[in-house]
């Protein structure tokens, strides 16, 4: 049988040395921003009960989720998102009541889910991302496109934030003599631009969902959107909550970073309402996905609005990678010393707490010489 005990499973990776500096730059840079805007960080376990995930609007299928089973038999699986379980702990622990209170959250956690070996997806990805919880409203949709676009802006890279609503696609499908498969089947079809197939569907029913790919840009989008809503009245209600999103939000002056797309209809089930995609220059998927979803934690047995996204921290090291060098600070000394004279080697480097200054850990002064040399470490002193 052949041993792994050399490989890694596939859809993972080691991240090494200044790899990591991009890694720790985004996250660091993340949680001030976080912080600035007084959400409150949470930490759940990196295995849940499988429990946990089963409900019928549930975007993961059991398909992608590593399962095992603790020591009574009962199934587990590895944290395959990080909104599921912050809702659990929101139900049971936090005691939150609608109207009366509500929370900001953040994390920066892994997830793990199972892509398929040929998809070129990662199956372990660091993530990082918000949740407001307890409360519903234009005003809370507005902060949480704001906090979206100031984490972008962090980065320092360009980038655009695309928003869109569910409730467009779904006025539009539900008005159609359509069963769930071949809904599902058409909602594929969008949310992968995949306009071969749409244009196959060329019967004058479906002139609108031929369209709905090509809905993306400014205003203009909200007037095409209308004429082909026509007389669906709830289709029109949404047109008019995105307009006046996307007024306030060019009005604030982020206009030139947001583009309305109405073709965003990912996890239809999951989500209820406002959906936002962002991008940055140098990636070619999505880095930031979230939307509403009011519908999740009643599955826990609290009925409480959220809305939230993730970040994708892989992505955006990657990105960072191409755009600055970050390099790991070298010392600007190092320390030989003789074994019993380790006391004074601690006091030279106390006694110097602006400078960086490494203990050498070899045995002869000339093996420390040739270490800092190939590690440009400048200065070499004795004691």
């Amino acid at each position: 049988m052949k041993k792994y005990n050399k490989n890694i499973p596939d859809g993972t990776s080691d991240i090494i040395f200044d790899k990591t500096l991009y890694i720790k730059k985004a996250t660091e840079t993340f949680n001030k921003v976080y912080e600035e805007l007084n959400y409150n960080e949470i930490i759940t376990p990196a295995i849940e009960y499988y429990d946990v995930f089963d409900f019928s609007s549930q975007p993961i299928s059991q398909e992608t989720m590593y399962k095992m089973t603790d020591g009574s038999g009962r199934l587990l699986v590895l944290r395959p998102d990080n909104t599921t379980p912050i809702s659990r702990v929101v139900s049971t622990k936090l005691k939150l009541k609608y109207n009366h209170d509500y929370l900001k959250i953040y994390y920066n956690q892994n997830v793990f889910r199972s892509s398929g070996g040929y998809s070129g997806r990662k199956n372990e990805t660091i993530q990082s991302g918000v949740e407001i919880i307890g409360i519903n409203g234009i005003k809370t949709d507005i902060y949480y496109i704001e906090t979206a676009i100031k984490i972008l802006k962090s980065t320092g890279l360009n980038f655009k934030l695309e928003i869109g609503h569910v409730g467009f696609y779904k006025s539009i499908i539900n008005s159609m003599n359509l069963n769930d498969d071949e809904k599902e089947t058409i909602r594929l079809y969008i949310e992968s631009k995949n306009m071969g197939e749409i244009n196959k569907l060329d019967s004058e029913e479906y002139k609108i969902i031929r369209q709905i790919p090509q809905l993306f840009g400014g205003y203009e989008v909200i007037d095409r959107a209308r004429i082909l809503a026509g007389d669906n009245q709830n289709a029109q209600t949404v047109l008019d909550y995105l307009y006046r999103i996307y007024n306030i939000l060019e009005t604030t002056g982020y206009g030139e970073h947001i583009i309305i797309d109405l073709g965003i209809v990912h996890e239809i089930d999951y989500y209820t309402g406002l959906v936002i995609g962002g991008y940055v220059e140098g990636i070619g998927e999505n880095v930031l996905v979230g939307g509403r979803y009011d519908n999740l934690i009643a599955n826990f047995g609290v009925d409480l609005p959220a809305v939230g996204f993730a970040v994708n921290v892989n992505l955006i090291a990657k990105a960072l990678e191409n755009l600055i060098d970050l390099k790991k600070i070298q010392p600007d000394e190092i320390v030989h010393y003789k074994i019993e004279h380790f006391d004074k080697a601690l006091k030279y480097i106390n006694d110097r707490k602006n400078i960086k200054i490494e203990l050498s850990c070899f045995e002869t002064l000339e093996e420390t010489q040739k270490y800092a040399e190939k590690n440009n470490i400048k200065k070499v002193v004795t004691i």
